[in-house]
């Protein structure tokens, strides 16, 4: 199991050109900013896909964030289509967090709206997905039972976190010095890299699995309708008992007459006709019966 707290800092275009090769030893995490807003490539981070690419070399973990300004639900669709769209081929081991502090969001339930839309429609994609805000919305305006389901990053620049919710992540400092240089500080609480491990096993929606799960079911029929093809290569129990069925009910068969005629036939499809020999043979005694008392 991974010793915890994990120390890591979260970085944008604002903090520019960072070394992050020069930091592994310090830090175990960092969560990058991918962009702002709607899906517009205007508002892409322009400093996303080289921190992607600087952490996946120096072999850092990293998580994303995407910054919102969303003011009803289709804005916040929007946004979560940017950040999948710039998350295409990517695994984010510290997951996907929506930074929702902004003074233009909207109050009260359109808030929580917006939040839910966009973490359920970046789970539906496969992604572990939280919420990241300061303290006081964490206690006011996202305090709703609604977002319980949803993992928090809590921002509290402070010496200890007074947040009394479960929560994954504390950014603990705006001043965290590394390398003569200023970063937010956090802490993680849980071990992402486990728990995102396998969501790309989970990322199927429900009618990608159905669609599966009718191939995989329409293959197994396939394969079983051409098990044995004549009847002179069924199981020794059955070939008599099916003989006797294809003659007496003239049942149709390509390839010939008697032990030749091609079934085509399932396990299911010859246990069916051996029960249906017995029955026959039951009609006939019955029928022989009535004749003999006649």
């Amino acid at each position: 199991m991974a010793e915890l707290p994990k120390k890591g800092i979260d970085i944008s275009e604002f903090n520019g050109d960072v070394n992050l090769a020069a930091l592994k030893g310090q830090i175990d995490f960092v969560i990058i900013r991918c962009g702002y807003g709607g899906n517009y490539s205007n508002q892409d981070d322009p400093q996303f896909e080289n921190n992607v690419r600087k952490c996946e070399a120096a072999g850092i973990p990293w998580g994303t964030y995407l910054y919102s300004y969303a003011k009803d639900t289709s804005m916040a669709q929007s946004e979560a289509a940017h950040t999948l769209r710039l998350l295409q081929g990517k695994r984010p081991q510290y997951g996907v967090w929506y930074d929702v502090e902004d003074k233009t969001l909207p109050t009260g339930e359109g808030l929580i709206d917006n939040v839910v839309t966009y973490c359920q429609a970046v789970q539906k994609a496969g992604y572990y997905c939280g919420v990241y805000s300061f303290l006081s919305w964490m206690q006011t305006r996202l305090n709703s039972p609604r977002l319980d389901p949803y993992d928090k990053w809590v921002a509290q620049w402070s010496s200890q976190l007074d947040y009394k919710k479960p929560f994954g992540i504390w950014q603990f400092t705006d001043q965290l010095v590394l390398g003569g240089r200023k970063f937010d500080g956090n802490w993680a609480y849980k071990d992402y890299p486990a728990l995102t491990a396998g969501k790309e096993e989970d990322s199927m929606t429900e009618a990608e699995v159905i669609k599966l799960a009718r191939a995989e079911a329409q293959k197994v029929y396939r394969e079983n309708e051409e098990k044995y093809k004549t009847i002179a290569s069924l199981p020794s129990w059955a070939r008599a008992a099916v003989e006797q069925v294809y003659q007496e009910l003239g049942l149709s068969g390509a390839g010939g007459s008697g032990a030749q005629t091609q079934i085509d036939a399932s396990d299911t499809y010859v246990r069916a006709l051996a029960v249906i020999s017995k029955l026959l043979d039951k009609l006939n005694e019955t029928d022989a019966l009535k004749q003999t008392e006649a």
